[in-house]
């Protein structure tokens, strides 16, 4: 009898639920053509040699176009900076890395009342500059992301805030063949405007 009761309960929160999505949805203003968005996060290099030289983890700043393709598919640009001071692991000396990865890609997006859910695939550019008292380095290597997050629209206003994670692999080669991961855990908050 107490299953019973508890089926009856959730069928009528699921049904309120349902309801409630499918009112409030015509009445919310979405994502119209695009956004333009800033934000801030952390990120973290998954490669053990650069953990052992830099602080595991950073902030990360940065700024995302986006433009509608068809009603949910979304195709976006970002270019984010992180930088991180460290000492070298035998002489302690300062040792400065400075990255700026630029991503592509494209996001489908669930207008779900003020929610936005999202989910994208993307390719990476990253530039990267290393520089310290051993010698410095300037390179550039390719990789590929994956995203989800969250848009929670501000009202009936073209103000979204913006929740994700985003993981990256981005493998560089530096000399004598090592290989160097540069990418990794983001996670950020941002603020985007829809025009």
């Amino acid at each position: 009898m107490k299953n019973l009761s508890r089926r009856r309960r959730l069928k009528k929160i699921i049904l309120a639920g349902l309801t409630w999505i499918i009112l409030a949805s015509p009445l919310m203003a979405t994502i119209r053509q695009g956004t333009i968005e800033v934000w801030t996060g952390r990120y973290t290099v998954d490669e053990s040699r650069f953990q052992a030289v830099y602080p595991k983890t950073g902030p990360v700043n940065g700024m995302n176009l986006s433009a509608n393709l068809v009603s949910f598919l979304n195709f976006y640009l970002e270019i984010k900076y992180f930088h991180r001071q460290g000492s070298l692991t035998y002489t302690k000396e300062k040792t400065d890395f400075h990255l700026l990865p630029v991503s592509l890609g494209l996001r489908a997006i669930f207008p779900i009342g003020i929610l936005h859910p999202y989910f994208g695939l993307g390719a990476d550019f990253y530039a990267y500059y290393e520089n310290n008292p051993i010698g410095t380095v300037f390179n550039f290597t390719n990789g590929t992301h994956a995203l989800a997050g969250l848009y929670l629209q501000a009202g009936k206003l073209p103000l979204f805030l913006n929740l994700r994670i985003k993981y990256t692999r981005a493998q560089a080669e530096e000399e004598k063949g090592r290989k160097v991961q540069l990418g990794g855990l983001e996670t950020g908050v941002g603020l985007a405007i829809s025009f």
